[in-house]
């Protein structure tokens, strides 16, 4: 498989350019099977090739702005790679469908909560998507923290710099519709909860908006469940 083949490549480039320096925490956090949302934080054009390659499943499907499929060759490239157009900062129907569609059908989804790259390097507000889908598809959701990518592909570099870089996997939880109360959790709660799992694998210089934990962990209280594995609990 094309697929197969281009995340291992990848692998193989990050751990021989990066020899000594990138590194893979909480691996084991990461559900095999079963339809799951995946969810890191977005500061550099490394993150979206660099998360499905690291990911220890091989049905792993991203969403990735529509801009990069105008081009014949780069529609190749990214679909090739599992990923899927979306207009961003809109409602586009086409990509929820193809997303819990995806999910329905027990594969899992790199979403970038945040909608962009956010190229001060810090957490940035999300959009409404990532909390949408969580609650709509009721699956798990798997936290990412991604530091050192910015800096190791600043935005007009033509080639990666020689730096610290790691992936953290956080515990998998799922985005409740309702609290403990019955109140309803908006889809604005839950994509922040999201991004308080983000945050919480973050060092505090890369928070940004999510960076007082303590008054965002009690403002989201009961807005997700953590997901127990055997052992656990």
């Amino acid at each position: 498989m094309i697929y197969a083949f281009l995340r291992a490549k990848m692998r193989l480039l990050t751990r021989t350019y990066l020899a000594g320096l990138f590194k893979v925490v909480g691996v084991e956090n990461a559900p095999r099977a079963g339809a799951l949302i995946i969810c890191p934080n977005h500061s550099a054009t490394l993150d979206p090739p660099m998360v499905p390659a690291f990911v220890p499943r091989g049905d792993t499907w991203s969403m990735a702005k529509s801009e990069y499929f105008r081009n014949p060759l780069s529609n190749f490239i990214f679909r090739a790679y599992h990923a899927f157009p979306v207009v961003r900062h809109t409602a586009d129907r086409t990509a929820v469908r193809w997303s819990l569609d995806l999910l329905n059908a027990g594969h899992a989804l790199i979403i970038f909560p945040e909608g962009t790259r956010v190229e001060a390097g810090v957490l940035g507000p999300p959009e409404p998507g990532a909390g949408f889908l969580a609650q709509k598809a009721g699956c798990p959701v798997l936290p990412v923290g991604l530091t050192g990518t910015r800096e190791c592909l600043p935005k007009g570099a033509r080639w990666p710099r020689r730096t610290r870089v790691s992936i953290t996997f956080g515990k998998p939880f799922v985005v409740l519709p309702k609290r403990v109360d019955g109140t309803r959790v908006s889809r604005e709660d839950a994509s922040d909860a999201i991004m308080l799992a983000i945050a919480e694998l973050l060092p505090p210089e890369q928070r940004g908006l999510f960076s007082d934990l303590d008054s965002l962990r009690k403002r989201l209280a009961g807005v997700t469940t953590p997901i127990l594995r055997k052992g656990e609990g």
